[in-house]
């Protein structure tokens, strides 16, 4: 059997814009209730929930050699996995179009319960250099479980990574500071009740289909789900773009951190909540916990942190 790279494994580098209609297709993935990410893709930007799939958009276009597809035929692959958990900094706002640099390297692989799991790092830079968004993402390498697979990892221990943290370089530049600073402690934001249809998700793919476990009946019942789910990103937006419609288009585009994971799957034609609750207001930061809930189960929990700047310094 043919023996996985060493660890760390350094990816190869993709350069140019991102695929033709990804913005349109976060924006048509939430149905009736994306005003907050239409009004940010107006204004010329890329969506933050855009930002924290770099790591899958990066792994998607690898060769097909890599780790991530070794030893699987291209039709049918699960591309980059199943999201688990996904750490992500949006440092500066993205243009829509702009050329950009993603750069990666996977760090960790594990096994667990019977299934695999890689951990991977990625940077974005701008055309101009700019650090624009900061990835750990933990993915499911297969979906199945493996019989008779033992628990184990290799590369980095989860204690040695430097996963992405808050940036508070460019908070002074948030345009949206106004509204950020009446945000008390205890406010819940809630967003409406809303269906996750299958065009919805497909739309969101924008005909891509990098990872038809999202968009195709057929392939996912092969892979052992009962309907296509949507995304990790996907279901993210939904928490995002309600913070968006509260707080103003472009507050999270200036050193929020999201640390996310997902704890059940998000079914076509099955319905989502989303939630923020205000935990932490202090005069550097704003601390929220997110959630969203599905029908019968949370679907989504994390935490993310929106830097301030110190009035006066």
């Amino acid at each position: 059997m043919t023996r996985s790279p060493a660890l760390p494994q350094t990816l190869a580098p993709i350069e140019g814009p991102l695929p033709e209609g990804i913005c349109e297709g976060s924006v048509l993935g939430l149905g009736d209730q994306g005003r907050g990410v239409k009004a940010l893709v107006d204004l010329g930007w890329v969506p933050p929930d855009v930002l924290a799939g770099m790591t899958l958009h990066l792994l998607a276009r690898q060769p097909r050699s890599s780790e991530h597809n070794k030893g699987e035929p291209k039709k049918g692959a699960i591309e980059g996995g199943v999201w688990v958990r996904e750490q992500v900094t949006c440092h500066t706002p993205m243009r829509t179009g702009e050329n950009v640099r993603i750069t990666g390297e996977s760090v960790r692989r594990y096994s667990r319960k019977g299934r695999r799991y890689g951990v991977t790092l990625a940077e974005t830079v701008g055309e101009d250099g700019r650090l624009l968004a900061s990835n750990c993402t933990t993915g499911l390498l297969s979906y199945r479980k493996e019989a008779g697979l033992e628990d184990g990892h290799e590369g980095a221990g989860e204690s040695d990574l430097s996963p992405p943290a808050p940036d508070w370089r460019t908070a002074a530049a948030n345009p949206c500071l106004p509204r950020l600073r009446a945000v008390r402690e205890g406010e819940v934001i809630t967003g409406e009740r809303a269906r996750v249809s299958l065009v919805m998700m497909q739309q969101r793919d924008a005909g891509r289909d990098d990872n038809p476990i999202h968009t195709d009946p057929a392939v996912a019942e092969r892979e052992g789900l009962a309907a296509p789910i949507a995304g990790g990103s996907h279901v993210l937006s939904f928490v995002q773009n309600r913070l968006m419609e509260a707080w103003g288009p472009e507050c999270l585009l200036y050193g929020a951190h999201f640390d996310v994971r997902w704890i059940g799957q998000t079914f076509a034609e099955s319905h989502v909540i989303p939630s923020a609750r205000v935990v932490e207001v202090r005069p550097d930061r704003i601390g929220c916990e997110i959630e969203v809930e599905g029908e019968d189960r949370t679907l989504l929990r994390g935490k993310m942190i929106l830097p301030l700047p110190v009035e006066g310094t």
